[in-house]
């Protein structure tokens, strides 16, 4: 699918993976939606996609927070009806082994990476279903198993698990929830790996699937 003039949302696009994605969307001509907590960050990304040749539009959000997100979405919809969706916000903190991590280090990673993509897909799923068409990726993890990082693999389980759901909620329709599980990429949060701008090209596509296209999907690419 050409996503030219396409209007995407794309959380945690201040830095990393989802700064790459956003660039990515705009040399081909999108209308990128940059969410994420700190301004500058997000603006400078929004910058750099007006520069490639979209149309960059930065909004905070705090992805754990209802509010934040409703407030920042009626901000978004000024550049149109967001028409694809990409969970990119996450985190991974509390490496340790798991009796020893605290209650908060586990809530806080559950909240960004569970409960932001929910109220999300919550908030935009809706006028997707109105008007007929939407795309929703929802960024996940190649390693669910890995010792000392249970909040973070538990996260990324229960990822998967709201993506084919909510795809056999929208069977039938021209809506497409599919998640992707990138390698390990070497960013602000994680050091080492691919850089980011080698895996958004596979990533893009998915996220922009002809109609007639497959949901539900769990995507290994890298």
């Amino acid at each position: 699918m050409n996503i030219k003039d396409k209007v995407i949302l794309i959380t945690g696009a201040g830095t990393g993976l989802g700064k790459a994605l956003a660039i990515a969307a705009g040399q081909a001509g999108a209308k990128v939606i940059c969410a994420g907590r700190r301004k500058e960050r997000i603006q400078q990304t929004a910058t750099e996609v007006t520069k490639a040749g979209g149309v960059g539009t930065a909004v905070e959000m705090d992805v754990t927070d209802p509010k934040s997100v409703e407030k920042a979405l009626h901000q978004a919809e000024k550049a149109g009806p967001i028409e694809i969706l990409i969970n990119n916000a996450g985190v991974i903190t509390g490496l340790k082994p798991v009796q020893e991590l605290p209650v908060e280090e586990w809530d806080k990673i559950m909240a960004t990476n569970v409960r932001g993509p929910y109220l999300l897909i919550r908030a935009t799923l809706p006028g997707m279903i109105q008007r007929g068409f939407g795309r929703i990726l929802n960024i996940s993890a190649p390693i669910k198993h890995l010792p000392k990082a249970t909040a973070y693999c538990a996260s990324k389980c229960a990822l998967d698990s709201l993506t084919k759901a909510v795809s056999y909620e929208v069977k039938g329709t021209d809506i497409l929830v599919n998640a992707v599980e990138p390698p390990f990429l070497d960013t602000e949060m994680h050091k080492g790996g691919k850089k980011p701008e080698e895996v958004v090209g596979q990533i893009l596509d998915l996220a922009a699937l002809d109609a007639g296209g497959q949901g539900g999907r769990i995507v290994k690419i890298g």
